[in-house]
């Protein structure tokens, strides 16, 4: 529907067009109009009907009122849905439409105003009721072809926003016809697969989308789930990237023309923060009940009436319990320490520390609970003064010889280097273990990560230890990684 029409004063009087007046049509001469110019209002008619725009409407309405009342000049002016439109004819300069002798008619779409036709005064004669009984006839004519443009611009408008909703959208949509070829794939369909919309519109929808569920069992072809008929939501995956799976929570809705439209939002995140989820639940879940079963044994041993036990047993029987304990200890401290890592940076106490007796000092600790085993240092000469939490630095140490002592063959040594290259000092810790992939290299460091099956791998624990190494040293400004050791083994580093 147009706005409000634009009202033109004419010779110092506001006209306000009405209804159209009937025409009577005589085969010519007296007050009717003739064959020919009841011709050109076909004519007129008929082009307008054919108009694709507004403008092009305002521009066959301003040239055929030129030409039926032989007017110097005319103006058409059209309030459209979009924009408005104003268009002259003839010479609008030398010929003012406003000048006394003028005439206007209103525009209506669908019986609302919409517009209006003006045309200029002649300087032969004035206009006669005819003439104004022509300019009523071509002001009726034009009311369906405004009403029509109308409507088809509503529409264009609604098509242009649903496709700037689409374009912008960041969840992939596509349609499928009932010939199951894709009819449309917005930009962010192309995004999340890699496939151009040129490429995907008019093909098969089952050589473009190819899911699998979380089983990796295929849902195209006979079994995609738009076959059905049914609407349903399903989590699916794609094969986006070499060994790097994404995740897509797809909604099929059925189309009434046996067609479907397709939502897939990107959802590889959380489905990754929910198999981390369920991972560290078994493997937590198994890590307190390791110690947990011996310290109940043994309580359950120690309370029986039938049995007395010599100094001996009972102090293997303390000792177990005691190291059970304090390995659930360990566990419930990495798990608060992993926490108030997220908020680290608030945390950090920055001071100058002599970084060579601090390694050395940590070392010894560690060599004195452990005798077994063999811990080589290596410091460069001139080593600078180094600023850090010191807390945090001898955790950070601590945690990478304990990783060390627990993944290398016993008896194997330890070694631990510290260097600088004038910026910066790297302390490393060396095992003599299988290594790290370098597949896993980053992913080592990530919270509740542990290399193999938490069921089968001969090292317990939760993954916390690397996490806690690297957001402690990234907390002080520093890096943390891991490399291939020279004797081979890993080698962990930190800045």
């Amino acid at each position: 529907m147009f706005p409000t029409a634009v009202l033109v004063v004419v010779g110092g009087l506001l006209v306000v067009g009405g209804a159209a007046t009937r025409l009577l049509r005589k085969p010519h001469g007296g007050d009717g109009l003739a064959v020919d110019e009841i011709d050109r209002l076909r004519r007129a008619e008929l082009a307008l009907a054919s108009a694709a725009s507004t403008e092009a409407a305002a521009r066959e309405l301003s040239k055929h009122a030129m030409a039926l009342l032989d007017a110097p000049a005319a103006v058409v002016i059209i309030e459209s849905v979009d924009d408005n439109v104003r268009m002259e004819a003839g010479d609008t300069t030398g010929h003012s439409i406003y000048d006394p002798g003028s005439r206007m008619r209103l525009l209506s779409s669908d019986g609302e105003p919409c517009g209006s036709i003006a045309v200029a005064a002649r300087a032969d004669r004035p206009y006669t009721e005819r003439d104004e009984r022509i300019l009523d006839a071509l002001g009726e004519r034009v009311s369906s072809t405004l009403h029509r443009l109308a409507l088809f611009e509503a529409v264009q408008a609604e098509q242009r926003t649903l496709a700037d909703v689409l374009g912008s959208s960041s969840d992939g949509i596509f349609s499928v016809g009932s010939d199951r070829r894709v009819r449309s794939w917005n930009p962010a369909m192309a995004r999340l697969t890699g496939i151009a919309e040129v490429v995907a519109v008019g093909q098969p929808c089952c050589a473009v989308f190819r899911p699998r569920d979380e089983g990796g069992e295929a849902l195209f072809g006979v079994a995609c789930p738009a076959r059905t008929g049914d609407e349903v939501e399903v989590l699916v995956q794609l094969e986006v990237a070499a060994g790097q799976p994404m995740w897509l929570n797809c909604a099929f809705s059925k189309m009434s023309d046996g067609g479907c439209v397709v939502v897939a939002r990107d959802v590889t995140t959380r489905k990754q923060i929910d198999d981390e989820k369920a991972d560290f639940l078994a493997t937590v879940s198994h890590e307190l009940r390791t110690p947990l079963t011996p310290i109940k044994g043994f309580l359950q041993t120690l309370l029986r009436r039938d049995r007395e036990f010599d100094d001996d047993e009972r102090q293997h029987i303390y000792e177990v319990m005691l190291r059970e304990e304090q390995r659930l200890e360990r566990l419930v401290q990495q798990l608060l320490q992993a926490t108030s890592l997220d908020h680290a940076d608030a945390l950090v106490i920055a001071e100058a520390l002599d970084w060579e007796a601090a390694v050395r000092d940590q070392v010894d600790q560690v060599g004195r609970q452990d005798p077994t085993r063999e811990y080589t240092v290596l410091i460069a000469a001139d080593l600078p003064g180094v600023v850090a939490d010191e807390q945090l630095a001898m955790q950070v140490l601590a945690n990478l010889l304990s990783n060390a002592a627990k993944f290398s063959p016993e008896g194997a040594a330890v070694g631990v280097g510290v260097a600088h290259d004038g910026h910066r000092v790297v302390t490393t810790v060396a095992d003599h273990g299988t290594g790290v992939p370098s597949a896993d290299r980053e992913r080592i460091f990530d919270k509740f990560t542990r290399l193999g099956d938490h069921l089968t791998r001969p090292q317990q624990g939760v993954g916390l230890g690397l996490y806690i190494v690297r957001r402690s040293v990234e907390a002080m400004g520093g890096t943390a990684w891991v490399e291939d050791a020279p004797g081979g083994g890993a080698a962990f580093s930190f800045s």
